[in-house]
């Protein structure tokens, strides 16, 4: 989905279908609010949206892109300390968590 210079149409009916529990709109708005584009930055709730689909279970054996996307999210999170407080290992954890479900995944 674009993100930059949705209109305020646009970005209402983002939020409806967020709320809805889509995946994918849920990530195109935590991308928003992380960056900034068409919503005051709110870096908190991105961290909040991405870490919230993590624990309800993305994998990368079911969901691909989802499963991409939340882990670009947290890892940058946690490495920048943006929407929490940086922490490297929780970043260099996750990291290796990713690598770790591709490769189980190679060797199927």
């Amino acid at each position: 989905m674009r993100i930059y210079g949705l209109s305020p149409e646009e970005l209402a009916s983002l939020e409806q279908v967020a709320a809805t529990g889509n995946r994918d709109a849920q990530l195109d708005l935590a991308d928003c609010l992380l960056v900034g584009h068409g919503y005051e930055k709110n870096p908190e709730r991105a961290f909040e949206i991405y870490n919230t689909i993590y624990y309800n279970g993305v994998s990368a054996s079911t969901e691909n892109n989802h499963y991409d996307r939340v882990m670009d999210g947290l890892i940058y999170c946690y490495n920048n300390g943006v929407g929490v407080d940086r922490d490297e290992d929780k970043a260099s954890r996750l990291s290796a968590e990713r690598h770790n479900s591709w490769d189980a995944l190679d060797e199927k």
